[in-house]
């Protein structure tokens, strides 16, 4: 029989939860102690909590959930940011997913969260969306081109958003401090354009764009061995007209990736999916 438990985020869960990851991924090779240890305690927004299920003593799942700040409609607030959902091989189709998943909702309620963002694949997402109501706002674009990632329009563009993600600089700096992650900038003024290697020939995505005052600390300056760069989100106040970007097709994708919501009160919100904003940087694929 399954027991369900509070996550762990004590030295020794934390590397129970690591020896149970690295067999749910085996080639994830930044999943260390010190990288758990990151997401379970350093969150400036709180503290992460989440569940993990037990057979006869063994860890066989684990439910990460990660307290963030989203802007609805021109209003912050407190959410739920879903992440690692992982089941044992040998545990799979037994129901686990399900008792995982059905627990975060009660207990991020409890706890004042509003909502529940994130991003899902094309197998994930259709379970989320039929089982439990997510809203499939859209599928995230992924362009890739040469030159300069257009810069996002003024405010009048930024009055129009109906759902983003809000950082500030402590959050900026726990995003950057993956420990292995090798982050790099490139300063055009005030403004730091910063990416991340995609492992793919050489290519590197721009994940983000800040003020040089909202970064912690200087990262390593980013000299790229081509101009080839890619990005990936949704943005309507980013004009790609006459830049030379194209949308890279479904084929080449690892996984088209969805942007979903729950929403934890009873307004029953919903999107114009074109006015969302949602990039790399506001979830963990680089």
């Amino acid at each position: 029989m399954l027991d369900v438990r509070p996550l762990d985020t004590s030295p020794a869960g934390i590397e129970e939860t690591c020896e149970l990851l690295r067999v749910v991924f085996p080639h994830a090779g930044h999943i260390t102690p010190d990288y758990l240890n990151r997401l379970y305690n350093g969150n400036p927004l709180g503290p992460t909590f989440g569940f993990s299920a037990f057979e006869a003593g063994t860890l066989v799942g684990h439910y990460l959930m990660i307290p963030l700040l989203t802007k609805i409609h021109g209003v912050e607030e407190a959410g739920i940011w879903p992440f690692q959902l992982a089941t044992h091989p040998g545990f799979r189709g037994k129901g686990l997913f399900s008792a995982l998943v059905e627990q975060s909702f009660d207990a991020a309620r409890e706890r004042g969260y509003g909502h529940l963002v994130g991003v899902g694949n094309d197998m994930s997402t259709p379970i989320f969306v039929r089982k439990w109501g997510f809203l499939n706002i859209r599928s995230l674009d992924v362009k890739i081109g040469f030159g300069p990632i257009p810069d996002r329009q003024g405010e009048a563009e930024a009055a129009g958003l109906q759902l983003e993600r809000v950082w500030d600089s402590p959050g900026i700096g726990w995003r950057l401090g993956h420990p292995v992650a090798p982050y790099r900038m490139r300063r055009r003024g005030h403004r730091v354009d910063l990416f991340a290697p995609t492992g793919r020939l050489g290519i590197w995505v721009q994940i983000a764009t800040f003020d040089h005052a909202q970064l912690p600390e200087a990262l390593p300056d980013h000299t790229p061995n081509h101009p080839l760069r890619l990005w990936i989100g949704c943005d309507p106040r980013r004009n790609w007209s006459g830049r030379p970007y194209f949308d890279l097709p479904d084929r080449f994708r690892a996984s088209p990736l969805n942007l979903l919501f729950y929403d934890l009160t009873d307004q029953g919100r919903t999107f114009d999916p074109d006015h969302v904003q949602y990039e790399v940087f506001d979830f963990d694929a680089y």
